[in-house]
């Protein structure tokens, strides 16, 4: 017998729309959470971009100051100075984010696991390692995010220039010519008056041994004369064989350390080759249509004064089968500022020519030579380091009109106005309670 099914599409009809109506409910309360969940997506990732604009712009400030410690003027030790606060985004308006930039010296004991270096002991206001931590926060009206990035700015070792011209390699063979040139180790301003803040260096240093007789020897009585510098023997700067000196602290490992450093950095890349090397004229002159030019080495803004260094890397070869290689050659009428270095090659100079910063000509079977035929000036400090032994061929010629002289304004315009040599080491995104 058949039983009755009357009414059994009721409860079959409340069931199913029992269940259709759960999934339209957890429907219309996903797609109510969606625009939250893309509100707060969104908002995060314009945070970060804020933090990442804080970091930038802090990048710009600390690349072009020369003395950090400026800008570290009352800073607490755990969290520095507030370089920027609550500041906007280029000029989008704030509700698009903002960051706040905290600026602080690497002194704190754990700081050496974030910047890789030992802590700086010049303390929260006086940067001594050239090296600084940024913490940059963004923030939106429902998101922040936090930045913390490491900088080191490219500087010189300590006694890297002990004197205005430096031989600190296995020879200083030289040869001086005349009585028209001078090497001064007293300081000076690059336009050539006396820096009394400047402390004074040797007129001419090389490295322990016979190296001090073998330049002493080369040199008469007149020409002496025309070296200055600190007094080896303590006392008043003088002129003469007591200013060229031996300096026990010229480490070979510490002038490559900063070559390689900042050819690293170069703008300017100049590969010589056998035989002829490379010729160069009118250093320069090609800045004021092309300041980015291979022939535009630094320069001076004629209008505001502002100085831009460059770093130029000339790779001459190795080895030498012959010695006598000129890996550059200069001439004509020429200027430039910044960091100079020649490797493995001579470097000639000839004409006019105008160096602001610091010439370090190194590697096997290298000189530098200031040829004359022309005004020859170089406000910083000069290195010739040789690093093979090579009997008889010359690691200095200083001639006709060469004036090198010492000069800590020129030195620390070298580095401090380039912006390439500004570097970032470290970089983490920070985690809440980080």
């Amino acid at each position: 017998m058949l039983l009755n099914e009357r009414g059994i599409s009721l409860p079959l009809t409340l069931l199913i729309l029992l269940v259709v109506t759960s999934l339209a409910i957890g429907l219309v309360a996903l797609a109510g959470h969606e625009p939250s969940i893309s509100r707060n997506l969104a908002e995060s990732a314009q945070a970060r971009f804020a933090a990442e604009a804080g970091v930038e712009a802090t990048f710009d400030a600390t690349a072009a100051t020369g003395n950090w410690s400026t800008l570290l003027v009352g800073a607490n030790p755990a969290t520095g100075v507030t370089l920027f606060n609550n500041r906007a985004i280029g000029t989008l308006p704030a509700s698009h984010g903002t960051y706040t930039v905290n600026l602080r010296n690497d002194t704190l004991a754990g700081d050496p696991a974030i910047t890789g270096v030992n802590a700086d002991g010049g303390g929260p206001t006086n940067d001594t390692n050239r090296v600084m931590i940024i913490t940059s926060t963004g923030n939106t009206r429902q998101g922040t995010r936090r930045i913390r990035v490491v900088v080191k700015k490219l500087g010189y070792p300590p006694n890297l220039f002990p004197a205005a011209f430096t031989m600190p390699g296995n020879e200083a063979e030289s040869v001086f010519v005349g009585t028209s040139f001078s090497i001064d180790g007293r300081g000076y301003k690059m336009d050539g008056t006396t820096d009394a803040t400047c402390s004074s260096v040797y007129g001419i240093a090389v490295a322990p041994g016979s190296n001090e007789a073998a330049v002493e020897g080369t040199l008469s009585a007149a020409q002496l004369a025309n070296i200055w510098g600190k007094n080896q023997t303590g006392g008043v700067d003088t002129s003469g064989l007591n200013t060229i000196a031996p300096e026990p602290t010229i480490a070979g490992a510490t002038i490559k350390s900063f070559v390689d450093q900042a050819k690293a950095s170069a703008e300017v890349v100049i590969n010589s080759d056998l035989p002829l090397g490379v010729s160069m004229s009118n250093i320069g002159s090609t800045c004021a249509a092309d300041p980015k030019s291979q022939s535009c080495w630094g320069y001076k803004d004629p209008s505001t004064g502002q100085i831009t260094s460059k770093v130029v890397y000339v790779k001459g070869v190795t080895p030498d089968p012959t010695s006598l290689f000129t890996a550059l050659n200069v001439s004509g009428t020429s200027t430039g500022y910044g960091v100079l270095i020649v490797e493995d090659g001579d470097f000639k100079i000839n004409g006019n020519f105008a160096w602001n910063g610091v010439i370090i000509v190194t590697g096997k079977y290298v000189g530098i030579g200031f040829m004359g035929g022309g005004v020859q000036t170089v406000y910083g400090a000069v290195i010739s380091n040789e690093t093979a032994t090579d009997p008889g061929f010359k690691e200095g010629w200083v001639s006709g009109n060469a004036q090198i002289r010492h000069s800590c304004e020129a030195m620390g315009a070298a580095v401090d106005n380039n912006r390439r040599l500004t570097n970032v080491v470290a970089w983490k995104e920070l985690a809440p309670g980080e």
